[in-house]
């Protein structure tokens, strides 16, 4: 039996050795239509398009979920939450006129205006519970 699996294992090194050579040939053919598959260009999502504009980079306040505001300083929770509850805005001086903001809440949000943009809401962004719980934990 010994014997057996010595054999076994010596011609399996043989045709390992043999066959590793032809490797390279059949990784060509291979790479071949992979090259095609990456070179084509896939279709963009309208999030992922929305995503490339200026939503990307500034908080959206009719898109935007509240753990977003969690970056800026002085905005999380309670404004946030303000902000998110009374969307959607026409434009953005319309946040200044949610009822119930402090004083200083008016402040910090003046202060943070230049972090603000608007567009229109977006069903995929906006509808269900996401905007307070999207399920995306750091």
């Amino acid at each position: 039996m010994k014997r057996f699996f010595g054999l076994l294992m010596a011609l399996g090194l043989i045709f390992g050795t043999l066959v590793s050579d032809a490797q390279p040939a059949v990784a060509s053919l291979l790479n071949s239509g992979t090259l095609l598959l990456a070179e084509a260009e896939l279709p963009r999502n309208a999030i992922d398009d929305k995503l490339a504009t200026e939503y990307g980079y500034k908080l959206d306040v009719n898109n935007t979920n509240v753990a977003a505001f969690r970056k800026y300083r002085g905005l999380f929770p309670t404004i946030a939450g303000k902000i998110v509850r009374n969307a959607p805005y026409e434009n953005l001086e319309d946040i200044l006129d949610i009822p119930g903001l402090s004083d200083t809440e008016k402040s910090r949000i003046q202060d943070n205006m230049d972090v603000f943009t608007i567009s229109p809401p977006n069903p995929a962004l906006v509808e269900g519970g996401d905007r307070y719980n999207n399920g995306a934990y750091k």
